[in-house]
């Protein structure tokens, strides 16, 4: 006999039927000894009714019904029980289950559920799923799970099942159901997760107590700087705090600097601070040198700093959340078709090799969307030169020669990509020639010196369109500039307005970005549904015959979760016409929303505009009137979805920036490329409050959006995040999206990869850039206007003002235009790190014990803090981060230089492209010389404690060896990978070498000892003295 079949099992001691239990095994096993072992591998599960069709296995002689078959059993994976509640997540345990009519037993594998069901021993079951308490069952919307998976809600507990596949996951949803159904149990609220979804992150509560704990302890420290680590506080000798002067110094063998008053002299603190610090009785203070007090200064400007823009950070990180959305052509119920919108895509290129910018034409020629509803304009800002006579407002214009001999002739390379898709192979017609014919010119004159609505931006184009069907609308444009012409904003602007984009949405991309085929299907839906929209959507009565548009629904059916197109109704007497309170679906809500054993039905109707409740007359108690007209007007304009301003107010979508693999990834990304803790944190942070940043490229944006403020906005090196800001100043949401975290593994995409700065200087530039726009954001006067004062605004809808949440919105603003400011606290530690490895000096007083409960208690806490709102970010990213956050240091101070100067002169800054710096650029000397620097000072250091061991008055003792040692190596280890890189490409070397592969060190290991022995040597001075 099959082990796996096991029928006609015994009877159980209270006389209950036997219970069928069939193996979930889609082919009959043969007999293996090791079935009951745990680790017994197992066919995926099927339902018990089909197997027995299957296998034509009759049910047992002795089963009254089938109601006693064990319909669906297998492995699922259920979350265990936790007594202390906090952000660390409970673990998933892997148990076997079987569903038994109205019951979930589940064991700790499938031997003791078999033994479980032949014998009917209680101690084999680990737990049961009671059914006939269910409230609630629904797929599950979390993000932590390791499967797909479903949610039971009884009145005791939420249980989360997660079946291994997503054939097990239908087949145990549709028992589950069928058991609760048809027990009345419950009901079930939904069998598909909605079509937009907002997941608020966990750990919220833990993570604001730890901030209030941070800003605690950060005003600790910085009060512990100030009173009691101050370098002029310290005694001149620690051992002998009450000897005076005189006899120190006559017994010392080292040069010390000592005096009788503290602070050099200079000021005299209040007995109170001397108490506070310790040093009321210290008779002689060491005089520290001036270099010593710009250490100590450094170190308390760099705490302030960070404090206060680790304030700002954490605090942007209060409501983190992340989206999820189907596919728009997968929406339940479907879009219509005269729904899809028109969409324009914006491909913006200027001096990048022409090839990067066709394989992202290629890729958004193979976009899936409808072809007759997409227009792809290639934005050339480099085609064409103009230069301008004094007094002559029409320039001369001229072909852009050094740009096209440098990085390819981009209209002809459209030209030949069109060609080569819509002409016959045996074509005579040359590409320059065919080009020709989908070519034109819109030049200014004398005669007519305006040829475009809105000259800011541009003076005219030349442009080519290759409209074809079956294939999306190709335009290239290449404006011609104005005297300022405001660079990628401008280039934009120029398609938007002058060129005649008429898309509802917009695509900008950089020339290297090539979107996944399913972008526009996956960020589209943001626009047409939203979690709000959701809950508004009016239905019709569900009273046979009537269709006026529903007022009111079921109290008891809404608290359990019945949709409200099934218990939604016009008005009372509709309500009473109907009998809902006698109807099935009404009467499964008993387990949980009302009483029926003493004779009461709860016909309570809630309002479905406000949830107030409605009174007997049908008139909502806070509505408080009834307007026919407002009925028939929603009764006509009701839709599923709307994009209308009034029903969505997303302004922009902005998706992730991924890079394709590439030699720099392989070694690591030494220069934080992947930028993940700005994606996965700082966005996720403001994405709380639907004000994500706009980061430049992979964002569709509303139209209607860009009209209301002008399009792309002026007067900052960094539009993008301008931009943004004044869109959710103006009202309108700012959502962040990526789709590789969220659903079913198959849908899991990344919706646009394109290519990292391909050297260490233009990676300088490039975050240099973007440091000093940000910067100048702070700085700039916002009022002024940068537009062509005769172009007149499109006229457009705009959402309200918003009303809350401007405190975060301000909060989000300083952190994203003052964080350059931040790597001005990298460059002090520099200072103050190799003045401590050369001198051996500290920068504060060492005051015993206070170090432990003043500074320590901030770094753990921050340390904490950084670990929960870095919390979706992975490991090697965020140390990544830190490492980039030493490697730009002097790249972003001297980004808040430039930008103080612009300031004062009122010069424009230039702008740069990434990835027109050449190799070995001066820019990356400092981290060089900081790295050896470093390197060097820790051996210095060492050095210099061996060679005075013998004293315990100077600053070379142990513990401040230690902690020099520290300091530097860990600089030097954060700088190490970027300063690697720099010397690879300066000498021409492949990223690979530098690795150590021919093991230099282990052979020069002799080498660097006689080095450090005889350093040794030469700086200890031999004495005679034995004291």
């Amino acid at each position: 006999m099959d082990r796996h079949l096991l029928q006609g099992t015994p009877m159980r001691s209270d006389g209950a039927a036997d219970t069928e239990f069939v193996r979930l095994d889609k082919q009959n096993r043969h007999h293996d000894s090791n079935a009951d072992d745990p680790r017994y591998s197992y066919v995926p599960p099927m339902k018990v009714t089909e197997r027995n069709a299957a296998a034509a296995t009759p049910p047992s002689s002795s089963m009254s019904s089938d109601s006693n078959v064990i319909s669906v059993h297998g492995y699922m994976y259920k979350q265990g029980k936790r007594a202390l509640k906090g952000p660390i997540h409970k673990s998933w345990r892997k148990r076997y289950f079987a569903l038994e009519k109205a019951k979930i037993y589940y064991f700790q594998n499938d031997g003791d559920c078999r033994r479980y069901f032949q014998t009917r021993n209680s101690e084999l079951v680990v737990g049961a799923i009671e059914l006939k308490d269910a409230l609630q069952l629904r797929p599950s919307a979390r993000l932590d799970l390791p499967t797909k998976g479903f949610e039971i809600h009884t009145k005791r507990r939420l249980w989360v099942l997660c079946p291994e596949t997503d054939e097990e996951y239908r087949m145990w949803f549709s028992g589950v159901e069928q058991s609760i159904v048809q027990n009345g149990a419950g009901n079930v609220i939904e069998r598909n997760l909605p079509n937009v979804r907002k997941y608020v992150m966990k750990g919220i509560a833990t993570y604001r107590f730890m901030y209030f704990l941070f800003l605690i302890a950060g005003l600790v420290e910085i009060a512990g700087l100030v009173f009691w680590f101050v370098v002029g506080l310290q005694p001149c000798d620690q051992a002998r705090p009450t000897v005076d002067c005189s006899t120190i110094l006559s017994q010392t063998m080292d040069k010390l600097y000592c005096q009788s008053s503290p602070m050099n002299g200079v000021f005299q603190p209040p007995k109170w601070w001397l108490q506070l610090a310790g040093v009321e009785n210290v008779v002689c203070f060491a005089k520290p040198s001036i270099a010593q007090w710009v250490s100590y200064f450094c170190l308390l400007l760099a705490e302030l700093i960070s404090f206060f823009l680790g304030a700002i950070y954490y605090l942007g990180m209060w409501k983190p959340v992340r989206r999820g959305a189907h596919y728009l052509d997968e929406f339940e119920p479907k879009l219509p078709d005269e729904q899809w919108p028109r969409v324009d895509i914006f491909i913006c290129h200027y001096s990048e090799p022409a090839d990067e910018t066709i394989d992202t034409l290629a890729a958004c020629m193979n976009l899936q969307y409808p072809p007759h509803l997409l227009q792809i304009y290639i934005l050339d800002d480099g085609y064409c030169k103009t230069k301008f006579q004094k007094g002559n407002p029409i320039p001369d214009i001229e072909l852009n020669k050094g740009v096209i001999e440098s990085s390819g002739d981009l209209r002809q390379e459209v030209a030949q990509f069109m060609y080569d898709r819509v002409c016959d192979p045996n074509e005579e017609l040359e590409v320059y020639a065919w080009r020709k014919l989908h070519s034109s010119a819109n030049l200014p004159s004398a005669s007519r010196p305006r040829v475009v609505p809105r000259m800011d931006c541009a003076l005219g184009s030349f442009r080519d369109d290759y409209k074809y069907s079956g294939l999306p609308h190709v335009s290239f444009v290449g404006r011609v500039k104005p005297p300022t012409h405001y660079s990628k904003a401008g280039n934009i602007n120029n398609a938007c307005y002058n060129e005649g984009a008429i898309g509802r949405y917009c695509l900008i991309l950089d020339n290297d970005m090539q979107p996944h085929p399913k972008f526009l299907l996956a960020t589209l839906p943001f626009f047409f549904d939203s979690e709000e929209r959701q809950g508004k959507i009016k239905y019709t009565c569900c009273t046979s015959g009537c269709n006026n548009i529903a007022r009111m629904c079921c109290a008891s059916c809404k608290i359990a979760g019945v949709p409200e197109d099934q218990m939604s109704f016009c008005s009372q007497q509709c309500f009473e016409n109907s009998m809902h309170t006698a109807s099935a679906l009404h009467r499964r809500q008993v387990n949980g929303t009302m009483s029926e054993k003493h004779g009461k039905v709860d016909k309570t109707l809630n309002c479905v505009t406000c949830g107030s409740t409605v009174n007997k007359k049908g008139v909502c108690k806070k509505c408080n009137k009834l307007d026919a007209s407002d009925l028939e007007d929603g009764l006509t304009a009701n839709s599923t979805y709307s994009d209308e301003v009034r029903d969505n107010a997303v302004g922009f979508v902005q998706t992730p920036q991924y890079f394709r693999d590439c030699v720099q990834f392989q070694i690591g990304d030494p220069l934080g490329h992947r930028n993940a803790t700005f994606y996965d944190a700082i966005q996720t942070g403001q994405d709380g409050y639907e004000c994500a940043s706009f980061a430049g490229t992979n964002a569709i944006f509303r139209r209607e959006a860009l009209d209301s403020i002008g399009g792309i906005q002026y007067g900052s090196l960094t539009e993008d995040c301008y931009t943004g800001m004044q869109l959710c100043n103006m009202g309108w949401k700012g959502l962040y999206f990526r789709k590789d975290f969220e659903g079913e593994m198959s849908e899991r995409i990344r919706l646009a990869e394109g290519l990292v700065p391909d050297n260490v200087a233009s990676s300088l530039a490039q975050r240099k850039r973007w440091a000093k726009g940000n910067f100048q954001i702070m700085l700039m006067n916002k009022k002024k206007n940068y537009f062509d004062k005769e172009w007149q605004r499109p006229v457009c809808q705009v959402p309200p003002k918003p009303t809350k949440h401007g405190w975060m919105r301000k909060v989000f603003f300083i952190n994203s235009t003052i964080y350059p400011i931040g790597s001005i606290c990298a460059v002090l530690f520099y200072y103050i790190t190799l003045y401590f490895l050369f001198t051996g000096y500290a920068p504060i007083y060492m005051a015993g014990l206070r170090l432990l409960y003043a500074l320590v208690p901030k770094l753990l806490i921050q340390g904490m803090l950084s670990a929960m709102s870095n919390r979706t970010v992975e490991n090697n990213d965020v140390v990544r981060s830190q490492e980039a956050w030493f490697a730009y240091a002097f790249t972003h101070t001297s980004a808040v230089m430039e930008t103080f100067w612009w300031k004062l002169t009122g010069k424009e800054p230039t702008w740069f492209v990434t990835g027109s710096s050449s190799r070995g650029s001066i820019t990356e000397l400092p981290n060089v010389i900081m790295f050896f620097a470093h390197v060097f000072g820790v051996i210095w250091a060492l050095i210099r404690f061996f060679a005075t061991y013998n004293s315990l008055q100077t600053s070379h003792g142990a513990s401040l060896l230690v902690a020099s040692m520290m300091m530097g190596i860990f600089i030097a280890s954060k700088l190490g990978p970027s300063v690697r890189m720099s010397i690879q490409e300066y000498f021409g070397w492949s990223y690979h070498s530098l690795m150590d592969q021919g093991n230099f060190i282990g052979q020069s290991m002799i080498a660097f000892g006689l080095l450090f022995i005889t350093l040794w040597v030469y700086i200890e001075k031999p004495s005679s003295n034995p004291f």
